[in-house]
């Protein structure tokens, strides 16, 4: 993934009795290599919800920048296992408040 140009999805979910009521979607963003990869997923995403109750865009990021976080996001490192043995895996999750 090129940094300068990953891009990240965000995705709304509207309220079916008031349309202009929107939260945030209970999950971490989504980041892509590109704009084009990120706009064919959020077609898909939104094609799901064919009655507008779910909302969203994806923006260009420069991960160089930004580390690719939203505000209000983390990433944690958890590993598992010792020495030569261990794996690491990283999860974005979203900061307490």
């Amino acid at each position: 993934m090129d940094p300068a140009t990953a891009a990240v999805m965000v995705l709304l979910q509207c309220s079916p009795v008031e349309g202009s009521v929107c939260k945030p979607v209970d999950m971490a963003p989504t980041m892509y290599a590109s704009l084009d990869l990120c706009m064919a997923s959020l077609k898909d995403r939104l094609a799901s919800a064919p009655n507008g109750e779910t909302v969203g865009r994806c923006r260009l990021v420069d991960t160089t920048v930004t580390d690719g976080l939203p505000v209000g996001y983390t990433r944690v490192f958890v590993t598992r296992g010792l020495g030569d043995d261990a794996i690491t895996s990283s999860y974005v999750v979203q900061r307490e408040r």
